[in-house]
């Protein structure tokens, strides 16, 4: 029982490990499809930093399709007055180019 439970927790570490190793790079995974410089990747492909000014925003797209998927953001927001600050997340398909 005991040499099973090891065995377990050894292929579950080499699993963990792959996955890690596997961990997507931006650069890899996504295209800047907008913004003129409002959207960087940084952190050799760790970070992906979406800017919006007076003028316009930013975008990006993904180079593989996925069934499921996950979004997060962090925001800073203008000191003071931000009330009126509006987000958004715009997800389509590739037949709908925004």
């Amino acid at each position: 029982m005991t040499k099973i439970f090891l065995v377990l927790v050894l292929l579950q570490t080499l699993f963990n490990i792959l996955v890690v190793a596997s961990a997507g790079n931006l650069n890899q995974d996504f295209d800047l499809t907008w913004g003129d410089g409002r959207a960087q990747i940084l952190d050799n492909g760790q970070l992906l930093t979406l800017s919006l000014d007076k003028t316009s925003g930013s975008g990006f797209r993904s180079k593989n399709q996925y069934l499921f998927g996950k979004i997060d953001m962090q925001m800073k927001l203008v000191p003071g007055n931000s009330a009126g600050t509006v987000t958004a997340y715009y997800v389509s398909t590739s037949s709908c180019i925004i």
